[in-house]
């Protein structure tokens, strides 16, 4: 049986400029340290859309960390937390539990939903993941990181 990798699954016809340019502007790390994409480079990028005030964000949340937090360096992968979270204030306390960096609140009503629209979430908490060519080769990802950490980067596969 032949495994093939299929990329963009759910997302047929998103071009990884599309997705370059809504991940082209600077975030911030839990050190107030600005992220821009040119420090993105060479790097798997997943994007964690979650708030603080959802049930199953919270329980995913120090799952997810903790992996970032094992294999991120060498495996060469960052996430970008995409809150959706009602208010700053309330993201700003939720963020202070993860490792990586966010979205600034400022962008999160325009490109944050923008993101999540272009890569057609229905639901949170979820992770899309990017190649190293801004590429979405798994639109949701959170299963792939929870069950299934050693298959990293979680590109989705099909079995023909």
């Amino acid at each position: 049986m032949k495994i093939v990798i299929c990329f963009l699954l759910a997302l047929a016809g998103v071009s990884s400029a599309d997705v370059k340019s809504l991940l082209d502007t600077t975030y911030t790390d839990g050190s107030g340290n600005k992220v821009t994409l040119s420090d993105l480079s060479g790097k798997y990028i997943g994007l964690y859309f979650s708030a603080s005030w959802c049930g199953g964000c919270r329980k995913f949340t120090p799952i997810m960390a903790d992996i970032y937090n094992k294999i991120h360096v060498d495996k060469k992968w960052e996430v970008i937390w995409v809150t959706h979270d009602k208010n700053e204030t309330d993201a700003d306390e939720y963020f202070k539990e993860m490792p990586w960096i966010r979205l600034p609140w400022s962008e999160v009503a325009t490109r944050g939903a923008s993101m999540f629209k272009l890569t057609k979430q229905h639901f949170i908490p979820s992770v899309t993941m990017i190649d190293l060519s801004f590429n979405v080769i798994n639109p949701e990802a959170s299963l792939d990181i929870e069950f299934e950490q050693d298959d990293f980067p979680w590109a989705k596969r099909c079995y023909v």
